[in-house]
């Protein structure tokens, strides 16, 4: 909060600044300087703060930079559009600077999986130990799926718990054997079943509440340790 008044500060005391240009210099020409303020507000503070920015600089550039001086009143119309192009600066901006974040959370997201499923690729291919590659695996799924925690059982999952497969989850006819709570990720090898990971998730849930994007990834990181595990018992 304090960030964002800071910078709706600094961004009115720039209009400020330029009073004593005002009568040497078009109000068009001012303008384009505070629109790189607007930007500049929107890049530091973020769509929100971006807007406050512009409205905020839009009324300064009435008040101090537009005849009549100290009235939100405008006498030229080419003053009422630097006006609302200041505010639509803002919100533009905005919104691209917002979709430039996303865009590059979602990059960072999927660099992180990459350099996980490579670390796992090593820890196989140099014959680490199951324990070892089991230990990392529940570490990656809880982190991906937001879960409570994340075990590891030998054998088949239990028929009546909910289980989380490539295309989706399947939910047994009757109540859960260990709770809404729980889901099962079958690892498996060549359609074996080697084991599974008991997945509990914050609330009551069948596993669906985790984006579809990151059930497959989680199911991707159960058969790459499936085929890890088959072939340590066979090395």
């Amino acid at each position: 909060m304090a960030r964002a008044v800071t910078i709706v500060v600094v961004a009115v005391g720039v209009v400020g600044a330029l009073i004593p240009l005002r009568d040497h210099v078009r109000n068009t020409n001012l303008a384009l300087v505070l629109v790189l303020v607007v930007l500049a507000g929107t890049v530091l503070g973020g769509r929100a703060v971006g807007v406050v920015v512009a409205i905020a600089v839009a009324v300064a550039f009435d008040v101090f930079l537009t005849q009549p001086y100290q009235s939100i009143k405008i006498e030229r119309g080419d003053d009422i559009e630097t006006t609302v192009l200041l505010v639509a600066v803002g919100l533009v901006g905005g919104e691209l600077v917002e979709r430039a974040r996303r865009h590059q959370l979602d990059a960072d997201a999927r660099r992180k999986e990459v350099e996980q499923f490579h670390r796992r690729a090593e820890l196989a291919s140099w014959g680490e130990r199951p324990g070892r590659l089991i230990s990392r695996a529940q570490e990656e799924l809880a982190e991906m799926l937001g879960l409570v925690g994340a075990t590891y059982q030998p054998g088949p999952p239990p028929s009546n718990v909910s289980v989380l497969t490539h295309v989706g989850a399947r939910v047994p006819g009757g109540p859960s054997e260990l709770g809404g709570d729980i889901v099962a990720l079958p690892v498996r090898a060549h359609g074996r079943d080697l084991g599974y990971f008991v997945l509990v998730f914050p609330h009551a849930t069948v596993g669906i509440s985790a984006p579809a994007d990151r059930r497959h990834e989680a199911v991707a990181v159960a058969d790459q340790l499936g085929m890890a595990l088959l072939r340590y018992q066979h090395g």
